[in-house]
């Protein structure tokens, strides 16, 4: 850090961010986040990739934290097929995210200030650089289709809002993948608590995210947070298309 308590960015950097924010914040995503978290049960949950930081073979747990800082989270998942609300049991859900400085497990060289380095990652094709494994686990759906993660609230990265990535397979077999979101308030929030006031707060959120623009506000992917004894506890319920 520099003699202000930040982080050394280069001119670079600071150039592409104000660029980035400049160009996504002129994209409205009001029209699609209002309609987001109505629950539609003829409505799959809206799908993404697996993004760059995704390591197949997460340790089957339910806590995933690894002794990370962080506002405490229980994240509870449940899985049903779209229309009938069937719970989908003996699936694998698979969740990851960054932790309060916006690092990934397995990429721990990439820094959360820069831009993904995107060219050095698909040269690798997008092979992890350390073993770490903090903030990625698995664990099977019961008779109601549910699984559930004790994990932190995710920080933030270049150039993406606050999100935790989930991915549901069965005998092999995707099924969705899919990223949660929160509301900006309750990020905002979270972003002025020890872990993670040092970096300040997020300049990229819902309504200048690319990737909820390009899910049309991704429905069906926003849990119902609220407070929990020791933090937060977020239920979302993801509607698949088998």
């Amino acid at each position: 850090m520099n003699a202000t308590g930040e982080r050394p960015r280069t001119v670079r950097d600071r150039v592409r961010r104000r660029v980035l924010t400049t160009v996504l914040g002129r994209i409205d995503n009001q029209a699609y986040l209002r309609d987001a978290v109505t629950v539609d049960a003829h409505r799959a949950t809206a799908s993404s990739g697996n993004g760059p930081y995704y390591v197949s073979g997460s340790p089957h747990r339910r806590d995933i934290r690894e002794g990370r800082d962080g506002a405490p989270l229980l994240l509870r998942v449940r899985t049903v097929e779209v229309g009938t609300l069937t719970p989908v049991t003996d699936a694998t859900v698979e969740v990851w995210h960054c932790d309060a400085d916006g690092i990934y497990s397995g990429y721990q060289r990439y820094g959360a200030d820069r831009f993904p380095a995107l060219v050095s990652l698909t040269l690798r094709r997008f092979r992890p650089t350390d073993s770490a494994t903090f903030l990625r686990g698995a664990q099977t759906t019961d008779a109601d289709g549910r699984v559930e993660f004790r994990t932190v609230v995710p920080g933030w990265y270049t150039p993406r809002t606050v999100h935790i990535h989930v991915r549901v397979s069965s005998a092999g077999k995707a099924l969705l993948t899919t990223e949660l979101y929160f509301s900006d308030d309750f990020t905002a929030h979270i972003q002025t608590l020890p872990a993670y006031a040092g970096r300040g707060r997020s300049p990229f959120v819902n309504t200048n995210d690319v990737e909820i623009r390009l899910a049309k506000g991704s429905p069906g992917s926003w849990p119902t947070v609220r407070p929990a004894a020791d933090g937060h506890q977020a239920d979302v319920t993801l509607q698949i298309r088998r």
